[in-house]
């Protein structure tokens, strides 16, 4: 779907998925994860085109990073298929339960939230994420991803037309939207009476641009980003072990910490060793004191405290709401420390690159959200319901 969506029949689609089976919805992941071995070929190719073109127009590598689509990644997007294939979609679910003195039975059930609007940039695997998350949910769903994937993202979305058709869902179920127009997507986020949610993955422009022109709720993060806070109970071979992986596994990452916070009384002796040890990985410590930067690269900044009250004030202050860590063995101070940070997750003594939906065990995310209404964290298979109220009675009135 180019440019004009039928949200009549994607609303039809909703309709169809929410009196769908567990089976059904299986049988599209199946379906799919199958598709996407056979075309991997297709696929990476395609992801070639779309990262040659992004080169040529001087995108910074950060953002070629998240472009990149190869066959490990075709093999790890077949495997969450499959992991989410095992979850529970926990849809009909009666939550609560309770009978009323003059006979109703009040049941509050687990239900789709209906159609889903995704805008995101980049990363290319979000498509089979999103689609395979909104199926097992009972949701339809809405694609926009960026243009500088479009090529990747027009053979993923031929992946789930015919994965849609083997399982017996109609094509509007999912739709794609593939043109560059900035029109299409502010007309979009005005179809508050056809869309239920939007969901915004990208960089700060495109979350802003969202919030502000949306009459639809919207879950999202503008920015991310991490401080990691060592503690003087710090174990200090664990706090290196951290701190290297959580700057240099995915430098580009929203994960990803910028700043290690250290207290004063270990800092003459853990900077010097923590500072030589990230040289060894290609990683610049900067002075700038640029709290706020997101630095998607390695880089990171060294910043002293004089307690751990100090620490969380700091982190408070300079937090996206994304992800924080401490490493302590003080527990005193981790329960401090969980109990004072605000934050969409807390990673005790251990890396905040950890902050995904697939290492929660939640098969994949729709992004991460660091609002704190309905979700908060990654946007999982429960994030993509609501709740209804079903009274049964035999004639009672009011």
């Amino acid at each position: 779907m180019k440019n004009k969506l039928n949200l009549t029949n994607i609303r039809l689609a909703a309709t169809q998925l929410s009196n769908s089976t567990d089976e059904q919805r299986d049988l599209f992941l199946k379906s799919l994860a199958k598709i996407l071995l056979k075309h991997q070929e297709e696929i990476t190719k395609a992801n070639k085109v779309d990262i040659n073109r992004s080169q040529k127009m001087g995108l910074s590598s950060a953002f070629l990073e998240r472009l990149v689509l190869d066959k490990k990644g075709v093999k790890l997007l077949v495997s969450k298929l499959e992991s989410i294939e095992k979850l529970h979609s926990n849809l009909g679910e009666v939550i609560e339960e309770k009978s009323e003195e003059k006979g109703l039975i009040i049941k509050k059930v687990r239900v789709p939230l209906g159609v889903i609007a995704v805008i995101y940039e980049a990363r290319p695997e979000v498509t089979i994420d999103v689609a395979a998350l909104c199926i097992k949910s009972g949701n339809a769903a809405i694609l926009k991803g960026g243009s500088e994937a479009v090529e990747t993202n027009k053979v993923l979305y031929g992946c789930i037309l015919a994965a849609l058709k083997e399982s017996g869902f109609i094509k509007e179920t999912i739709s794609f939207i593939s043109s560059s127009d900035r029109k299409i997507i502010d007309d979009l986020l005005k179809q508050h009476e056809h869309i239920d949610l939007v969901i915004a993955r990208g960089g700060y422009e495109l979350v802003r641009r969202v919030l502000e022109k949306s009459t639809i709720p919207v879950l999202a993060h503008a920015a991310g980003g991490a401080r990691i806070y060592v503690d003087k109970s710090a174990d200090l071979s664990i706090a290196q072990k951290v701190i290297i992986n959580a700057k240099i596994s995915k430098p580009a990452a929203c994960n990803s910490i910028d700043t290690i916070v250290v207290h004063q009384d270990i800092a003459a002796g853990f900077i010097p060793s923590i500072t030589n040890a990230l040289s060894k990985v290609n990683v610049a410590v900067v002075t700038d004191e640029d709290w706020d930067k997101e630095f998607m690269e390695l880089s990171i900044n060294i910043k002293i405290v004089k307690s751990a009250e100090d620490a969380i004030i700091f982190i408070n202050q300079h937090s996206k709401k994304h992800s924080e860590g401490i490493i302590a063995t003080d527990k005193n101070v981790v329960k401090q420390f969980t109990n004072s940070v605000d934050s969409a997750a807390l990673f005790v003594n251990c890396s905040t690159r950890l902050h995904d939906g697939y290492v929660f065990g939640l098969g994949s995310e729709m992004g991460i959200s660091t609002g704190k209404f309905h979700a908060r964290g990654p946007v999982g298979l429960k994030e993509l319901t609501t709740y209804k109220w079903e009274v049964y009675g035999n004639g009672q009135i009011r």
